[in-house]
């Protein structure tokens, strides 16, 4: 913290999780608060609205914007907005066959077997067989395209298992 700043105890109430409270100051942004939110939560900070009194505070706006004087304990609100179960098409780039690329239509809440099973219709690879991967990081069955921030554009890259070697 600056050493000038003013220190703030943040209390955050949500009828879905247990009391939360961190310590911040008035140059934070509320991006911070967001931050610490999901590292508690899990709840990405796109689902997330964060409420003081009626005002929804924005992501890139410091706390002192908002009228909050120095040393004072702030309780906000936290909501989870649940987004609508967008559409993402996103390009299947194949390590085999040249680079070979298959638009996948998935949505933000499809579960990564039901993208496997979408992939072995357009490549005849076995989901068994697949490894898919995403911004360098290997999409695990049990876990949904939004589990890994997935958005609209993203290419997820397609590899075949091979045993023995």
């Amino acid at each position: 913290m600056a050493p000038n700043a003013s220190c703030l105890c943040v209390t955050i109430y949500s009828m879905e999780w247990e009391l939360m409270t961190f310590d911040a100051n008035l140059d934070d942004r509320v991006k911070k608060i967001n931050e610490h939110v999901r590292s508690n939560t899990k709840v990405p900070v796109q689902d997330q609205v964060l409420l003081l009194g009626s005002k929804i505070l924005k992501p890139q706006r410091r706390l002192s914007s908002y009228g909050i004087e120095k040393e004072k304990t702030i309780h906000l609100t936290l909501k989870v907005a649940k987004p609508r179960d967008e559409e993402l098409p996103l390009f299947l780039v194949e390590s085999a066959d040249e680079g070979q690329r298959h638009l996948l239509r998935v949505q933000r809440y499809s579960s990564v077997a039901q993208v496997k099973e979408m992939i072995e219709t357009k490549t005849a690879i076995t989901p068994e067989t697949q490894i898919v991967t995403c911004k360098g990081k290997r999409l695990e069955d049990g876990k949904i395209m939004a589990d890994y921030n997935i958005r609209k554009g993203n290419i997820l890259f397609l590899t075949e298992h091979c045993i023995g070697g």
